[in-house]
């Protein structure tokens, strides 16, 4: 369970288009103003072209761009291509990676083979020469899952039909790796809580030398399938679902290695720890792989090492933790085999760089009441790492270059706000991505070492200041609690009050945890339905609660084994606060929120009717036994180990205690936060005889995608609130 972004309707924005007046129209059109900007920024592996995805025209339909390092000119790479059908499978990877864009999404290059790139097409692969410009155009491989240029670019290998296939791109010749005869298995798939509560979106790994390839098998015969009816189409249709509930049997999965012109299957076995999620794989070299596997109860992880070539497997490291550990795809092997990665398993509970070595030594490398938060790269002669890190705030992520022998580190970026960068591999470039509350995100382009000589270039469009566009950026504000805890929370203040009068306040929540709301970034200021309300008289407050991600572990671990109690603590808490230190009306108190902000709706007008008078649940999870094993046993433990915590969870046992106002809104073919939630919720409202209102919306998955469908979530939510508040 993650947090969204939005899709929006087709045709371009002006991003310098006054929101002076936000209309229910504005708050659907996607991208927001000062959204459009590159993503997927990478260097190409000769350290010749910076390529990314981008839409001049700042619509939702990107293109492929490369900057030539040399010249520093642009130039398009592949073009904007028409919305095609996909696949069921393609739609639903699309829904795991919360993908929002159209045309162009995904590109790759070729590792070791640096001219050529793989772009994936509906109707469509491409594999484009960058220097020539030649195009390799396939169609025999349109629809396939996941595919995958190899290092010196000779195949692709993809996913069809549940089988794992290789295409040869000199004979033109496909073959099959693995070929699954089972509907109920999979090969080179990642299963789907890997895929949503992992962020692992791939299920096959080819070696550096294009020698071997691992895979994923799944099978999900243990999972009972769950439905889902397309009610709105015609003909009705089901779709089925492998979903494990929490406290039922996982996808049986199992890693097997083979070379890749084919042979026997080596399957890497590690039944002495019990039930494992597999977590990822890095190759290192064609003799070595790390495979990095975690407990089902998410409180052990396992390193191993594989060698493919002796058939030999050892155990490189475990960490262990009381409550669960939070896991990272940071894994980087040093020339001298130790291996650079984070980790939280530290006295100081944040996560912070560390050096393991192959005879077990732990070497810390940063240390202090701040997170590590991304290794961007390591410099070619591996003395130094370049992170993105919270040392200076929470609500901020900055670029430090740390030297990996004394730990000492120096800072890279300087405006304020949220800093992402990209390095090349030889240090040469780095890509400095910031935005903050009073200005969009900017692009630059910046030579390492040489910030005084040389200019930095912009990459795609100017940033646009708040001030030009007339919306005013919330206010960041901390609250301290009695226990000595400080939350931080945004605040939107309204357009106009009358002297001496109080206005009604909303709170937008979110409230799970692997989730940060509140922080020094333009997302934050072009949230237009928070900025609607601003506009129509209200307050809106976002609070980070006890249970919020890049606070440490002593602060997210507040919420374990405990849902819908500590969150609603603080966010009660910090309404008190904002009572005493701004003219609101404690008795006009309204909530809304999305996903895990759904349930937080409406555990706080179930638990707390006294405080909350108006919600607005979207996509809300009602009782935890029924979302899946992953995420929620992390938390939660299962019903038999914590039955008291679950019932303490569910809103089906407070719905007696329901007095304010409810709306309702969830997409019936929701595949992450089933439909059946808010079924359940409207059997208990109508035994209990309770009002409430509904928005089903037939089409909608658990992100909602569409003009017309934003624009009618906008509507209805504005105006419930404009009725009861």
């Amino acid at each position: 369970m993650r947090r969204l972004y939005r899709t929006s309707r087709e045709g371009s924005l002006t991003d310098v288009q006054s929101l002076e007046h936000i209309t229910w129209e504005r708050i659907a059109q996607i991208p927001a103003p000062g959204m459009q900007f590159p993503i997927q920024l990478r260097f190409s592996p000769d350290n010749t072209l910076l390529t990314y995805l981008y839409s001049p025209s700042r619509s939702a339909q990107l293109s492929l761009w490369a900057l030539d390092l040399a010249s520093q000119e642009p130039r398009q790479l592949a073009g904007e291509t028409p919305l095609e059908s996909r696949t069921l499978e393609e739609e639903l990877r699309r829904e795991r990676q919360r993908i929002p864009w159209e045309g162009i999404t995904t590109y790759q290059f070729a590792h070791q083979a640096a001219d050529y790139v793989l772009i994936p097409h509906s109707s469509s692969l491409e594999v484009l020469n960058v220097k020539t410009m030649e195009r390799d155009v396939i169609e025999p491989l349109q629809g396939v899952d996941d595919p995958y240029l190899t290092p010196k670019a000779q195949s692709i290998v993809y996913v069809r039909e549940r089988s794992l296939w290789v295409f040869d791109l000199k004979t033109r010749q496909e073959r099959s790796l693995m070929l699954s005869e089972d509907p109920k298995t999979h090969y080179g798939i990642a299963e789907y809580v890997a895929q949503e509560e992992f962020d692992r979106a791939h299920g096959f790994f080819v070696s550096p030398e294009e020698t071997w390839i691992a895979f994923e098998a799944v099978n999900t015969a243990s999972i009972p399938e769950y439905t889902i009816l397309h009610m709105a189409d015609d003909p009705v249709f089901l779709e089925q679902h492998a979903y494990p509930f929490v406290g039922q049997a996982n996808a049986v999965t199992r890693l097997g290695v083979m070379p890749l012109v084919g042979g026997e299957v080596q399957w890497i076995t590690w039944e002495e720890f019990g039930e494992c999620y597999l977590i990822d794989v890095h190759w290192h070299t064609e003799q070595e792989m790390i495979v990095q596997i975690l407990t089902r109860d998410q409180k052990s992880l396992i390193v191993l090492g594989y060698n493919p070539v002796e058939q030999s497997r050892s155990v490189l490291w475990t960490e262990t933790a009381p409550d669960w550990i939070n896991i990272t795809h940071d894994l980087i092997v040093l020339h001298s085999g130790d291996i650079l990665t984070t980790s939280e398993n530290n006295p100081d509970g944040f996560r912070h760089l560390v050096i393991r070595s192959r005879d077990s030594q732990v070497r810390w490398i940063t240390q202090g009441p701040w997170m590590v938060t991304e290794i961007v790269g390591v410099s070619p002669d591996e003395h130094s790492v370049i992170i993105q890190a919270t040392k200076e705030s929470p609500l901020e992520r900055h670029i430090y270059q740390v030297d990996l022998l004394s730990g000492e580190m120096t800072r890279l970026s300087e405006e304020p706000g949220i800093h992402k960068a990209v390095v090349s591999s030889d240090f040469r470039w780095m890509i400095d991505q910031v935005s903050s509350l009073s200005m969009s995100t900017k692009t630059v382009l910046k030579r390492l070492g040489d910030s005084n000589s040389t200019k930095p270039v912009l990459i795609g469009h100017a940033p646009v200041e708040a001030n030009t566009l007339h919306v005013k950026p919330p206010e960041l504000v901390a609250i301290d609690l009695e226990d000595g805890t400080t939350l931080y929370g945004a605040v939107y203040r309204p357009d106009h009050i009358e002297p001496h009068t109080k206005a009604p306040v909303i709170v937008s929540v979110y409230g799970g945890p692997h989730a940060q709301l509140v922080t020094n970034t333009w997302a934050l200021t072009v949230d237009l339905q928070a900025q609607y309300f601003a506009q129509q008289g209200y307050f809106v407050i976002k609070v980070d609660n006890r249970g919020s991600a890049n606070r440490g572990k002593a602060f997210e671990q507040a919420l374990f084994h405990r849902f819908g109690t500590i969150e609603l603590d603080d966010q009660i808490a910090a309404l008190n606060w904002i009572h005493q230190h701004y003219p609101t009306d404690p008795t006009r108190v309204g909530i809304y929120g999305w996903s895990y902000g759904g349930y937080m709706t409406l555990t706080a007008l179930m638990k707390a009717p006294d405080v909350f008078k108006v919600g607005v649940a979207g996509a809300p999870v009602t009782d935890f036994r029924l979302y899946d094993t992953a995420y929620t046993e992390r938390y939660m433990g299962t019903d038999e180990t914590n039955h008291a915590g679950y019932e303490q969870a569910s809103v089906l046992n407070f719905v007696p205690e329901l007095e304010g106002k409810l709306l309702v809104i969830h997409g019936m073919i929701d595949e992450n936060v089933h439909f059946r939630h808010t079924a359940l919720l409207i059997d208990a409202l109508v035994a209990n005889h309770k009002d409430f209102s509904l928005l089903a919306l037939p089409k909608t998955r658990h992100m909602p995608r569409g003009f017309d469908v934003l624009y009618t979530i906008a509507r209805k939510r504005s105006e419930f609130f404009e009725t009861y508040l």
